[in-house]
């Protein structure tokens, strides 16, 4: 990251500036941003706990003042808690979505998808644990948001919260059952956004009727339509799996169809797994405001999934966040959001070598390469 002279106005210490700075002035031996930006390099490099963060600081000490100015030398391991634990949690979480906005340019055309996990290292008093619903784009492998609940069930509350802080235009929105909701789907339509949501038991009469529309006879039917029948067919690790997509475009016979905003279709997708022990077929229902498409919604549906692999099992893998033992006010939700920051800048960096290409081998390199430490944050600006 260049120093602050001449810098551009969407450089990533422009927007850690406009943090809102909760100490008194008298306690202020650091700046917030530098802070932020110690824990976020340190997170980028795989330093986890506010012991080790602080002693990597003070290593690193000389090699880290052209990327940071600690003017009065690192912060020890107290204040880097008490601080982060301190810090607004809303604030934070709008200039992340701003800063994430930026780098995504634009959702049109591309597929959002929603969906929660608990951080389950990040114990509350009373064993609550931390929630997140997160907001992922695959196509830019880009975590747009998140917004925090107590619990799992808080879900459907979270979610039109989160949408709120997003530019949506355009876009295909996809959530599981959880967030089939009438209130989320007109959420949704009123970002300028379509909507795919996954049924199951918490729409029972919408879930059955969908279940029951894609009998043989109608299956076969759709069969003979690009539009109303997709394959796919992959054979990977000893395992053959047969992906089957069926859509129907008529949804007037829904007892509620009037009640879902924009309802253009519903979908029946059928899973056929094979490997040398047995064979295994599951069947999922969605519901979507998507023009009728199979391969389209073949691409949507799996694309969702998307956010487990790329995002969640980074996050938990990579960044080790289910062993984050941070409870302490906002402190796990606001490291939540730096390591989604270090996530997505370590995404969006070049590869060194044609040999680092994969996360953690990006880390590596950085840790042994300051100028390329540089480059990973420098990837954080506009292009």
């Amino acid at each position: 990251m260049r120093s602050s002279v001449g810098m551009p106005r969407q450089d990533l210490r422009t927007f850690f500036d406009e943090l809102p700075d909760h100490r008194v002035k008298r306690t202020r031996k650091h700046a917030l941003v530098d802070i932020v930006l110690l824990i976020l390099v340190a997170t980028i490099l795989g330093v986890e706990g506010w012991d080790e963060i602080h002693l990597f600081g003070v290593s690193r000490l000389e090699q880290l003042r052209p990327l940071l100015r600690l003017n009065n030398g690192v912060p020890s391991a107290d204040t880097l808690r008490r601080v982060i634990g301190g810090l607004d949690s809303a604030a934070f979480r709008g200039v992340f979505v701003e800063w994430a906005r930026q780098l995504c340019a634009e959702t049109a055309g591309k597929l959002v998808a929603i969906d929660g996990k608990t951080v389950r290292g990040a114990a509350r008093s009373g064993g609550e644990t931390l929630h997140l619903v997160d907001a992922w784009v695959q196509d830019n492998k880009l975590a747009l948001g998140q917004f925090a609940t107590d619990v799992k069930s808080n879900e459907i509350t979270a979610i039109p919260e989160l949408l709120k802080l997003l530019d949506l235009r355009g876009a295909v929105v996809s959530i599981d059952a959880m967030g089939c909701q009438r209130g989320i789907a007109k959420a949704i339509r009123d970002r300028g956004a379509d909507y795919l949501f996954g049924l199951k038991g918490n729409q029972p009469t919408l879930h059955q009727e969908v279940m029951a529309a894609f009998d043989e006879g109608t299956c076969r039917r759709l069969e003979q339509s690009p539009l109303g029948y997709a394959q796919q067919v992959d054979k990977a690790h000893g395992r053959l799996e047969i992906r089957r997509v069926w859509v129907l475009q008529d949804v007037q016979w829904l007892a509620q169809s009037d009640r879902w905003p924009d309802l253009r279709c519903v979908v029946m997708v059928e899973s056929q797994r094979t490997t040398s022990k047995a064979t295994s077929t599951e069947r999922r229902a969605y519901i979507s405001s998507v023009a009728p498409d199979a391969r389209q919604l073949a691409q949507l549906v799996r694309g969702h999934w998307q956010i487990e692999n790329n995002l969640h099992w980074v996050l938990d893998v990579t960044f080790g966040e289910d062993h984050a033992r941070v409870s302490r006010k906002h402190g796990a939700e606001n490291l939540a959001l730096i390591r989604k920051t270090a996530m997505n800048l370590l995404h969006r960096a070049p590869a060194p070598h044609r040999s680092a290409t994969s996360l953690p081998q990006k880390r590596l390199w950085a840790n042994s390469r300051i100028e390329y430490l540089t480059e990973i944050l420098s990837s954080g600006q506009e292009v």
